[in-house]
């Protein structure tokens, strides 16, 4: 059987915990979900816990070692940024330019 991709959760807030992760969890047969970050330890822990129930192996990072160690493993296939719902980024494709409200 062929090894599934595995992709790593930036961000674990209250939408992390209460729509995301469900949502992954009906398509767990497609990868693996390998680390869930956030900028809290407690945050990050919270979302892994409610994540093992669909992805026993997922791993809790915080802070900017987790986020580095994320960063430097060469086995993910990708990347969710899962941001809270007030930030947005509001992109004008005449000038290219990003900007954050």
């Amino acid at each position: 059987m062929a090894t599934l991709p595995q992709i790593a959760v930036l961000g674990a807030g209250i939408f992390v915990k209460t729509q995301y992760i469900p949502r992954l969890a009906e398509i767990s047969h497609l990868f693996c979900l390998k680390y869930i970050w956030s900028r809290s330890e407690e945050s990050s822990r919270g979302a892994v816990e409610i994540a093992k129930q669909h992805f026993p192996g997922v791993e809790c990072k915080w802070g900017d070692q987790g986020l580095n160690d994320i960063v430097q493993d060469s086995s993910l296939i990708g990347t969710a940024v899962v941001l809270a719902g007030q930030v947005q980024v509001l992109y004008f494709p005449i000038s290219s330019t990003l900007f954050y409200p």
